[in-house]
């Protein structure tokens, strides 16, 4: 397989080497090679003498002069003059990630796609410090053949240089950029893909680094900007796209284009004089975007209700006018609101924790708060989430399911401030139903009043590592302190029958207090689960070889940090030809890693990681329970046994409990990875036994119990 990599260069002597160098660090291997294809657009300064340096050097790159004709037309030479089955189109400031062609290959080789996107990412040059943009692709990933999602996706996401398109599709329909036009051309050629093409993929990581810096070319207006932006929207009603635009023209009209270029610069950044320039071309565009989608998408502030030369005139000035009065309270905000607004947030947060810190006084205080808000009379509909360090990441999909019910529903922050906890404690007083899946700092030691409910969504499934009142000896005051931290719990939820009891002595509670709905975390993994080849596409791991994942728990003793145990030098030396592995570390800690040749996925989505793994590695992590949907075989690493054993406990032996053979030493388990199953029996009946009741309805089965408690209670 070969790229074609096409870079227009104008006058970019700056930058282009770094473009050419980040092409040339790529992974290669004997599977795809790749060719730079430069068009000198009519440089004039030293842009072509920093190709030809390169020239010399690499028999891959090629570079064609033109004079100067613009981004689309050196593009559509480029394109003319790929001799590659994939093209990709660079800015001349743009940079790859050194993985970057990688990705595309294991797309292309292994699927039939039109294109494939990836992220971008940011570089900023001033502070040579590089972010990740936005998710624009919406969090979707893999394969993409739902042509009602297409504009909805890529509305935000239109940059030609995020994707790698099949040259035989591009050949196909006759797709070339727009010459003669510099602004949105990009939007046409993004339109004109999503039209014809059938089968999409998307990456989950970034393929390409967008320079930021004060040269960027659209920093600056021009009024023939307008005459652009008039020719590609008449181009794209001319496409006659059978899908829904709505996407599109909200991007468009409300939280950019329009906004950025005409409204922002040409209207409010530039002189009176030059205003009335603007009437004839705005009233053309104007003309040109159906009136349904102004209507719709264009905020009032700037809005042109008036169509004639006239009316489109009195709205700009009015736009003007209205901008300079905000500047003018931009600056008062500065001098007076601002200080003020940072004196209060300092009070608010920062002295709040200190004064809990010094007296350790929050549980009182919050307390206190809930007893004074308790007076007021319940809000009969009132549902309230209590976020915990994961955010709302379990406890979303009930909070979808139950959008439409007509409840009102709170979401609780993390936040620790002064007015956060106010509030809080104000909706947790007020609410019939509270939810959490967590230790839930708000609730310790708070017994609630009698018409409210408190449900405990455990955010981790099955049953494993003591955890709970069960940490503690019965009599000690660290159990009485772990019974108050549960004692406001009303029912808890777990994965399966065979987890009630364990789940009755970790939160005191009685067995009809625990209910076996399920566990959203498996309810995630079952309802999102992908082909496994198409996952480890996605995460960029060879689909030929299997992917071994390597979990460990987190310790007490090593929090936040966490330093790795286990070498992969030697198993990668013995087992590269047919393994690739991985690491995903618990959320709560801050791993150390410097090892080569494994992939971090940390940061990935759990159900994507396990997903796509072919075994798992790992010591005491309920992971286990989870990983044993898919029934594959899992290895168990104690190396720390009997420390982890006199601190932590279990509730089976774990040395007979866990379904997999187990290692106390690398050599052991470099030895156990000698062949590995595709398939593990015990797995499977631990899957049966502890998450028997996960079915990918755990959401709407607690959903349901929530109203009929409602229903109870308001009867």
């Amino acid at each position: 397989m070969r790229f074609s990599i096409i870079i227009p260069a104008y006058n970019a002597q700056k930058t282009i080497a770094d473009t050419i160098q980040s092409i040339l660090e790529q992974k290669v291997t004997p599977e795809y090679d790749f060719e730079i294809i430069i068009i000198n657009d009519g440089s004039s300064d030293d842009t072509l003498k920093v190709c030809e340096y390169y020239l010399q050097i690499h028999k891959n790159i090629e570079i064609y002069t033109q004079t100067n004709g613009g981004l689309t037309k050196a593009r559509n030479k480029g394109a003319s003059k790929a001799r590659g089955e994939i093209l990709l189109f660079l800015d001349s400031d743009d940079m790859l990630p050194p993985n970057t062609l990688w990705h595309y290959y294991l797309v292309f080789s292994n699927y039939e796609v039109d294109f494939v996107a990836g992220l971008m990412g940011i570089y900023y040059q001033h502070n040579k410090q590089y972010s990740i943009e936005k998710n624009y692709l919406k969090s979707y990933k893999g394969i993409l053949n739902d042509k009602s999602l297409f504009i909805p996706i890529f509305a935000n996401a239109i940059s030609p240089c995020t994707k790698a398109y099949k040259k035989e599709f591009l050949t196909k329909h006759h797709l070339r950029f727009l010459e003669g036009h510099h602004l949105c051309e990009d939007h046409l050629w993004t339109l004109s893909l999503l039209k014809h093409a059938q089968t999409i993929f998307l990456l989950d990581e970034v393929v390409l680094y967008y320079r930021m810096h004060t040269n960027n070319s659209v920093g600056n207006w021009k009024n023939r900007y307008l005459e652009d932006m008039i020719a590609v929207q008449e181009d794209i009603l001319k496409l006659q796209i059978p899908l829904d635009l709505n996407s599109y023209y909200e991007r468009f009209l409300k939280n950019f284009d329009f906004k950025k270029f005409i409204v922002e610069q040409a209207i409010i950044g530039q002189d009176k004089a030059k205003l009335q320039e603007l009437v004839e071309p705005l009233q053309k565009l104007l003309e040109i975007i159906p009136t349904q989608y102004q209507q719709k998408y264009m905020p009032k502030w700037y809005a042109f209700k008036d169509p004639s030369k006239n009316g489109i005139y009195k709205t700009i000035l009015r736009i003007k006018r209205n901008r300079k009065l905000k500047k003018t309270y931009k600056k008062l905000k500065k001098f007076f609101i601002k200080p003020l607004k940072h004196l209060l947030d300092t009070a608010n947060g920062l002295w709040y924790r200190r004064l809990l810190k010094k007296y350790q006084c929050r549980h009182k205080f919050l307390k206190a708060l809930y007893q004074i808000f308790s007076y007021l009379p319940i809000t009969k509909a009132k549902v309230s989430f209590g976020e915990c360090i994961y955010g709302m990441k379990y406890l979303g999909d009930i909070k979808e399911t139950l959008k439409d019910s007509n409840l009102i529903i709170t979401t609780l922050n993390y936040r620790v401030t002064l007015s956060d906890d106010i509030k809080r404690m104000y909706h947790l007083a007020k609410s019939p139903i509270i939810l959490i899946d967590n230790y839930y700092q708000p609730l310790f030691g708070i017994t609630t009043r009698k018409e409210s409910l408190v449900l405990q969504c455990w955010h981790a499934g099955g049953l494993f590592k003591k955890f709970g009142c069960d940490n503690a000896f019965q009599g000690s005051k660290a159990y009485e302190y772990e019974t108050k931290i549960h004692q406001s719990y009303s029912y808890a939820f777990v994965s399966g029958k065979k987890a009630i009891e364990g789940y009755m002595s970790a939160f005191n509670l009685k067995r009809e207090q625990i209910l076996p709905l399920g566990n959203i975390m498996a309810d995630i993994l079952i309802n999102k689960q992908i082909d496994q080849k198409e996952a480890k596409v996605i995460l960029g791991v060879n689909p030929h070889k299997k992917l071994i994942v390597y979990a460990p728990t987190f310790r007490d003793w090593e929090r936040p940090d966490f330093n790795l145990h286990l070498d992969f030098q030697s198993f990668i030396e013995k087992y590269s030809d047919k393994y690739e592995f991985a690491l995903r570390i618990h959320p709560t800690t801050k791993p150390t890693i410097n090892q080569q040749g494994i992939h971090n996925f940390s940061l990935k989505e759990e159900w994507l990681v396990l997903n796509a793994a072919d075994a798992l590695i790992t010591d005491y992590s309920s992971i286990i329970f989870t990983y044993a949907y898919f029934g594959r075989p899992i290895y168990f690493y104690p190396y720390d046994y009997p420390k982890y054993l006199s601190q932590k406990g279990f509730y089976e032996d774990y040395l007979h409990f866990v379904p997999g053979d187990i290692a106390f030493s690398e050599e052991e388990l470099l030895k156990l990875l000698e062949h590995i199953p595709s398939i593990s029996v015990k797995v499977q009946q631990l899957w049966q036994e502890y998450m028997g009741e996960c079915d990918g309805n755990t959401a709407e089965k607690i959903a349901d119990f929530i109203k009929t408690r409602m229903s109870i209670n308001n009867a």
